[in-house]
């Protein structure tokens, strides 16, 4: 009948839910903390070291480029997402309070602010998240059953993922609580004078066996393009 709005189709509610979805993920984009990487002086080695971070802990990145957007997908992504970073809470929080404590490596001053300035930027990062959550568990219901289920059994099964330890290394992969460490304190790693100090201090911090061997660090730096010590081959004598 003429004035009668046209019914929308379950095919097109759950394409436009997805959308909508996209687009709330973009809105806290700018709320996301911000490691001391300046775009002005940043090197190419820190740069890469944030792009493969961002592959292992915020799979959310990939959804301007995915072809395909699916109920399982997202709600996949959400819960993840919300996993990690309900325990990059814990853990920022308890290497301030190891520090403090005496338990753990001791930060200097520099590192302490840092590691508290990021903290104060993730708790409003967490809050946006939250609220993405509540906005996308809340609207699901909305959904056919088949959609609704797809969506909560894979937010489930993401925000499972979360760590049981309280190392960096336990999220993302083995490598994922170096890639913190380089992109918290690369300025002063710019300083080390070979990767065998890196090496050494990646020890202190997370430990001989989650660190590795001299050649496993090696790789890393090789990978993501991260050279120390003095460049270039020594000038011959005349």
């Amino acid at each position: 009948m003429e004035g009668e709005k046209e019914e929308i189709s379950p095919e097109q509610r759950r394409r436009d839910w997805l959308r909508r979805l996209v687009a709330e993920f973009e809105k806290i984009e700018p709320f996301s903390p911000q490691w001391d990487v300046p775009d002005k002086d940043c090197p190419l080695w820190v740069a890469n070291v944030e792009s493969k971070f961002g592959e292992a802990s915020f799979p959310a990145a990939k959804l301007k480029t995915s072809k395909v957007l699916t109920p399982r997908l997202l709600g996949a992504i959400l819960g993840q997402q919300c996993a990690y970073a309900v325990w990059l809470m814990e853990w920022l929080s308890a290497q301030i309070e190891a520090a403090n404590n005496g338990t753990g490596r001791l930060l200097t001053e520099e590192e302490v602010q840092k590691t508290e300035a990021f903290q104060d930027a993730f708790v409003k990062w967490y809050s946006a998240l939250r609220r993405l959550a509540k906005i996308a568990l809340c609207s699901s219901v909305d959904q056919s059953y088949e959609s609704m289920s797809e969506f909560l059994t894979a937010y489930a099964q993401g925000f499972a993922k979360k760590p049981k330890g309280n190392m960096a290394a336990d999220i993302g992969g083995t490598n994922f609580g170096i890639y913190v460490y380089l992109l918290l304190y690369w300025r002063s790693i710019e300083n080390f004078k070979s990767v065998a100090e890196l090496h050494s201090t990646l020890r202190q911090v997370f430990g001989e066996y989650r660190t590795g061997n001299l050649k496993r660090i090696e790789k890393i730096c090789e990978r993501v393009g991260l050279h120390l010590g003095k460049r270039g081959r020594p000038k011959k004598p005349r």
